[in-house]
């Protein structure tokens, strides 16, 4: 419930509906039930939202989206096996929007389906020529959000042809979040079924911060599990976020599910890991999300370490 009083928040039923209207949202968005008053702050809020709108819309038209590639580890060999594309926004004065302010608005607004499809297609030709040369191939780790499988237009299926042709090529990894699973979809099970028939690994991002039921890992092919950085941080600060950690790593190997912690930033939380068989890693500590050519640059070393050349 949103409220609004008359006459210190508007003088005419008009405003005093929009204004209730935007006490609702900020309950909404809140994700509990209850109520809240109108402030002046709420619309100062909503004409930066409706601000930053428009721009991501005119971003999309104008191609101004990008991405960074971040690596992730295999724990023990120290190679970068795969790498995860991150949504970057540059606007055309040089200028760079942070993804906690766009993407938010991107989910909200459902424009999330093209920012995603814009990622994963430039991605996936960055990687194409990366892989060129290589004899093992980097796999690309793509977002989903939950809204693609909720659309009634198109999108889902022009993201799964896009996904079909790029596996051809590139390695990919489907990273969704643990709500999607509990949507008890059909389509959403077809679908996640389709893809690990193709080869592509399905992979749950942010694990153990939603939804307490375990049942979705025997239902769907989910081949990873990404622990949240928000218990990695508390590796050898909170003894019971590492006894969490050590339970997904247990279950998961029970499971044959490959797991990857994120948010690594110290040596003592990759020596955790690293210790208790977690497979790969990923964070500041590793490698910081980078560009196409210093990635490039990246895994050309890394080689020729390897190679001892």
């Amino acid at each position: 419930i949103g409220i609004a009083l008359y006459p210190a928040d508007a003088k005419v039923p008009e405003e005093l509906i929009i204004n209730a209207d935007q006490a609702m949202y900020e309950v909404k968005k809140s994700g509990r039930n209850g109520w809240h008053f109108y402030t002046e702050e709420m619309q100062h809020k909503s004409e930066q939202r409706h601000h930053l709108y428009n721009a991501l819309v005119t971003a999309i038209l104008d191609d101004e989206l990008t991405f960074h590639l971040q690596p992730i580890i295999t724990t023990h060999s120290g190679k970068t096996t795969a790498c995860e594309a991150l949504a970057r926004w540059q606007r055309a004065d040089g200028s760079w929007i942070s993804p906690v302010e766009f993407v938010p608005i991107a989910e909200e607004t459902g424009l999330i389906n093209q920012v995603d499809y814009m990622i994963m297609e430039k991605a996936v030709a960055a990687l194409q020529g990366i892989n060129a040369d290589r004899a093992e191939p980097i796999a690309l780790s793509v977002n989903v959000s939950p809204r693609l499988f909720q659309t009634k237009d198109q999108a889902l299926d022009r993201w799964l042809e896009l996904v079909r042709s790029a596996s051809a090529t590139v390695p990919i990894i489907v990273e969704i979040t643990e709500r999607l699973l509990t949507a008890e979809s059909t389509r959403t099970e077809s679908v996640l079924r389709e893809l690990a028939q193709l080869g592509i690994d399905i992979s749950i991002d942010d694990f153990g911060t939603g939804y307490s039921s375990l049942s979705y890992l025997t239902r769907f092919p989910v081949s990873k599990l990404k622990i949240d950085r928000s218990f990695v941080s508390c590796i050898g600060v909170n003894p019971t976020s590492e006894t969490l950690i050590e339970t997904i790593l247990a279950m998961a190997e029970k499971l044959d599910i490959q797991v990857v912690a994120e948010g690594v930033e110290t040596e003592e939380q990759l020596t955790y890991l690293r210790k208790r068989n977690c497979h790969y890693v990923q964070g500041y500590l590793l490698g910081r999300p980078c560009d196409v050519a210093e990635f490039t640059a990246r895994v050309v070393q890394e080689n020729r370490l390897i190679l001892g050349r």
